[in-house]
Order: C-alpha cells, then structure tokens, then sequence
C-alpha cells in the first residue's frame, strides 16, 4: 500500500469512533438462539425497540422481555426493582430454563446490579435443577467495543454459570468442540474430518440447545473458529480445556489445522501427515481451476475478515487492505503476520473513513464490506457485496468452502462492466441533494 494512503487511514484512526452495530445485539442474538432461554433486555425504550426490530430482521423467534420503567427510575432507585418484578414475572409466566438479564449503556451508567439479582436466584437454582438460572450479561456501548464481542461475552458468562450450578462434567479427551457463528454445514464437514482422524466434534457453540454448551465443558480440546471468543477461551482454560485458535481455510490453514489438531490428541504422525496432505491438496486444486484475479478489499465487522483475506490471496487475488471491528487477540496473530508478509495492511477497530479512503485510493475490482461500505463502492461503479450476509451464509472451510468462495468472487468481479455502464448512465444527474431539488427547480411558470 502507497505510504500516503496509510497515513490517511491512520490519520482517521482518532478521530472518529469504531464503526459497529449496537454492541448488545451480539449478546441478544446468542441468547435468542437458544432453547429454553428467555432473554429480558433492561432499556430505554429505544434501545429496546430497535434492538427487538434487529434480532427479528435476522429470524429470531421468540419475544425479547424488557421491565416497564421511566428515565426518573433510573435516578430514584426504583429501576433494580422494576428488574427484580420483571425476572420474577418471566419466571411465573413462562417458565423458562434460563434467563439472560442483559444490560445496556444507561442502566449500566447508574449501577443497576444484575449480579446481585442473580446470585439472588443461584442458590435456588443450584438446589432444585428445575428452577430458572438467571445469567447476567453486561454490555454496555462504552464498555464493549463490538457486537462480536459481545457474543464472547453472553457465552462465557453462560458455561461460566452452567459450571457455578451443575459443576464440570467428566471429561472425555477423544473429543472437541468448535465455538463460531458459521455456515451451518462448516461443523458438518470438519466433523467428518476429524472423524478420520479418531476424534469426536460432540459440540459446536453458539448452539440451539442447551446441553450443546453444556457438552463443551467436557471435551479435550476446544477450537476457535473466530479470534474474538477470548473470555471463553480463558474460562475454559480455567476448567483445564485448552483452546486452539486455527482454522482449515486455504491450503496452508488447512494443514496446520489438521497438524495441530493432530498432535492435540496425539494422533499418529502418518495419519495426521496423510490426511493433511490430501485435505491440502483438494484445496490447491480449487484454486487451480477456478484462481481468483483482482485487487479486493475486505472491510467487514464480523472478525472472520483476516482468514477471508488469507484465502483470497491463496486463491491468485490481491488484497491490500483488511479491516475489521474486533481488536487484536492472541487467535489475530498468526494471521496478520501471515498477510502482512505478503503486502495487506490490517485495521482493527476501523472506522468507515479508514475504509472510504481505502477504497478511494486504492481502487480494487471488488469490495467486501459493510452495507454503506458497499454502497460507496457501487457509487463509483465498483463491484460490492454486504460481508456479513454474504460471507458468513456461505461454506468456508476447506474445499467446500475454498469452491465456494472462489466461485462467488469470480462472478461479482465478472459484473465490473455492468457496474460501469450504470455509473456512465447516470453520470449526468446531479448527486447533491439542494442541486437537484432545488426550488428553482421545481417552480412552474
């Protein structure tokens, strides 16, 4: 990348805020998931409202609980009472096997204490199985930089009150666990490979069901499938699970993932050295017949972007430019140093002005990016798609994922032209608001 388009891009850095969705909805969209569990969202209404509308939009079904309160409960103390009804109304009415309180920014702000009306109801809980766990979720805006994390957040604090309830299950060493919201035939197929390595995936978390985390506080090894679930990768470390933070994406993170997978549970090195080579190669031939070619830029806020990046590049494309929302975490390294030695600067806690001036100056052949990323772009005649939906409703892993993927860039990059024609054809109407709707313009003789 020129030097004067890094200096820009880190110019932006300060001045502006990380750019993200509202950080809850990670937590809410975990928990909305799950069987059995009832989420209340302590809000204003706003928050409530738009939070609600969001988790629907991406097919949530069942209702989000939230206590009936107005801005003065939140300075007279009566809004830990308001929250302490509402638990104890969701208990009578509907029953459920958990409840996630989750917390927003102002409730956050004057010290709402969910942790004390949880442990209230654990010692209950932990004396009768069939009374409701309540699991309390902190995620506050200025507290929690993104929605991703905010994932890690809802499932740590989930296995972590699981554990203070039921303690550890025994553990069962031939067998793993995968943590990452992905492509639903993802864990499919790296169930089936680990299968021929002798080792059972019993688990992949976020989950429908309970008993699926449940089942990941007893496995051998634990994989991250997304660099950002670090607390729950501490927390199992802590229960002496460890964790490994590689994916099989591309050629290369497709044999060190079986490499390592393999000396985790210390299969025989032949095995491990003959199912690497031929998982490898089915990836390199992917990209030997259909190779990408083109300058992308990838720029979403889903913390999968880097392993994205790895795979294109692999695949014959370019890619200079990769940004996400997430920070840096132990599981980010491999990765960056990997694209920053073939060329690919990397922004953590981006901003959309970072991400506009990438685009700007660097002018690739596709854009993986944010939804007003991706407008910006097809403004200018560029190919664009939305990352989060595009990407993370696709296979990525291995050969299915490498074909996949592959496939899909081809074909938006092969629309260049298109673009372009719809770029000249309206290159005459004006793009400022007060020119083209001036009164001027609208006066009739």
């Amino acid at each position: 990348m020129q030097l004067n388009v890094l200096q820009r891009i880190n110019a932006c850095s300060s001045k502006h805020a990380p750019l993200s969705m509202c950080q809850a909805f990670g937590s809410l969209r975990v928990m909305m998931r799950v069987e059995g569990i009832v989420p209340i969202l302590v809000g204003n209404a706003g928050c409530v409202y738009g939070l609600d509308f969001v988790s629907h939009f991406y097919a949530a079904r069942k209702s989000v609980l939230t206590p009936v309160y107005t801005a003065a409960d939140l300075t007279n103390g009566r809004i830990e009472d308001r929250t302490r009804a509402a638990v104890a109304e969701t208990i009578a009415q509907f029953n459920p096997r958990i409840i996630a309180l989750i917390t927003l920014c102002n409730e956050e702000t004057v010290g709402l204490a969910i942790d004390a009306i949880a442990k209230d109801y654990a010692a209950r809980a932990k004396d009768d199985p069939t009374f409701p766990l309540v699991v309390p979720m902190h995620v506050p805006g200025y507290g929690v930089k993104s929605h991703a994390e905010a994932k890690d957040i809802a499932t740590s604090q989930l296995l972590k009150c699981l554990v203070e309830r039921d303690g550890l299950p025994p553990r069962q060493t031939d067998t793993a666990s995968t943590i990452g919201e992905v492509f639903p035939a993802d864990p499919l197929y790296l169930e089936q490979l680990l299968a021929k390595l002798g080792v059972r995936l019993v688990a992949h978390i976020p989950a429908r069901t309970i008993g699926d985390f449940r089942k990941v506080l007893s496995v051998g090894v634990n994989v991250t499938l997304h660099p950002f679930y670090t607390k729950t990768c501490a927390l199992l470390a802590k229960y002496k699970i460890p964790s490994m933070g590689c994916t099989p994406v591309g050629v290369e993170g497709t044999r060190t993932w079986i490499e390592r997978i393999g000396k985790a549970f210390n299969i025989r090195p032949s095995l491990i050295e003959e199912l690497a080579e031929r998982e490898s190669q089915a990836v390199a031939e992917v990209f030997a017949r259909t190779p990408v070619r083109g300058r992308i830029i990838v720029a979403g806020y889903e913390g999968s972007e880097l392993m994205v990046a790895r795979l294109l590049i692999e695949a014959g494309a370019e890619v200079p430019y990769v940004s996400t929302n997430i920070g840096q975490t132990p599981f980010t390294k491999e990765d960056e140093a990997w694209l920053e030695a073939r060329g690919t600067t990397i922004v953590f806690r981006k901003t959309f002005d970072q991400d506009v001036i990438a685009v700007d100056e660097l002018k690739p052949d596709l854009v993986l990016g944010t939804t007003a990323l991706a407008a910006h772009a097809k403004e200018r005649g560029i190919p664009s798609m939305y990352f989060t939906n595009i990407f993370a409703s696709r296979p990525l892993f291995l050969s299915q994922g490498a074909q996949t993927i592959t496939e899909l860039v081809n074909q938006a990059i092969g629309r260049r032209s298109a673009y372009q024609r719809l770029t000249d054809f309206f290159a005459d109407v004006p793009t400022d608001p007060a020119a083209a709707f001036s009164p001027e313009a609208i006066l009739v003789e």
